[in-house]
């Protein structure tokens, strides 16, 4: 039996320890720290359900960060490609922060540093460009 926690693409497999870099061997940080980092984030819109966030990102290249609704703590980038709808973990099952190739020190640094080098972020099936992040209401 799964757990619901792993019903998204992660981003996580791949990468062996010290790959790429970022944390340099520091700890990860706890999913509340990740939390008050990203709730100064205007694409980050909190504990939301997949189903509101495919309804927010519509284009190619939007993309929003958010909360999972069913694992409090997992942190998901839903962006669009091709007209499919992509949900990402960001956070792999000890905290940290990465892609297929890249440790990072926050959730807002990795989407910090695709967007700067417009730079795909690579799931196991999909390749997910972050051009336009959806802000939440009041940003």
């Amino acid at each position: 039996m799964t757990s619901p926690c792993a019903s998204s693409s992660s981003v996580s497999s791949g990468a062996g320890p010290g790959a790429g870099a970022g944390a340099g061997g520091d700890e990860p940080l706890s999913a509340q720290a990740q939390a008050a980092l990203l709730a100064v984030e205007p694409w980050f819109h909190g504990p939301i359900s997949r189903t509101t966030a495919e309804k927010l990102v519509m284009e190619d290249g939007e993309f929003l960060v958010r909360e999972s609704a069913a694992c409090p703590g997992q942190f998901v980038l839903t962006g669009a490609r091709r007209g499919v709808h992509k949900h990402l973990l960001l956070v792999d099952p000890n905290g940290v922060v990465r892609t297929k190739d890249r440790v990072f020190e926050s959730v807002p640094h990795l989407i910090k540093y695709h967007c700067t080098n417009e730079l795909p972020i690579v799931s196991a099936d999909s390749a997910l460009l972050l051009r336009k992040p959806v802000l939440r209401s009041g940003s």
